[in-house]
């Protein structure tokens, strides 16, 4: 897998227009709080986190290829915290297993 090199720390400031967009787009989605849901191109986790504090009862997947931002994800929202949100690096064309989530979301990736 090709990894591309993010600052994440420059992203986190300047990523405002995203995150509006992330929840126009997070509004429109019909949610039960139950569902397994993947988000392509989590970046530094802060949309991936907010919808995860919608599903209750189901699991959230970040995944994004830029390792900083994985690792700020995963240091922001740790599995102590955010039990059923997880991170992890991988391409979205290296996606194997789409079909066992009931939401694909992806915001700006």
């Amino acid at each position: 897998m090709e990894t591309y090199q993010w600052d994440s720390r420059d992203y986190e400031l300047h990523s405002g227009g995203q995150q509006l967009w992330a929840r126009e787009l997070i509004e429109k989605l019909v949610l039960t709080g139950t569902e397994e849901l993947l988000d392509i191109g989590c970046g530094d986790g802060k949309v991936t986190a907010e919808i995860a504090g919608l599903l209750s009862g189901g699991r959230v997947l970040g995944i994004d290829n830029s390792e900083s931002m994985i690792e700020l994800a995963t240091t922001r929202y740790p599995p102590e915290d955010h039990p059923n949100l997880s991170f992890t690096l991988l391409d979205a064309v290296d996606v194997s297993f789409a079909p066992t989530f009931d939401v694909v979301f992806s915001n700006a990736a």
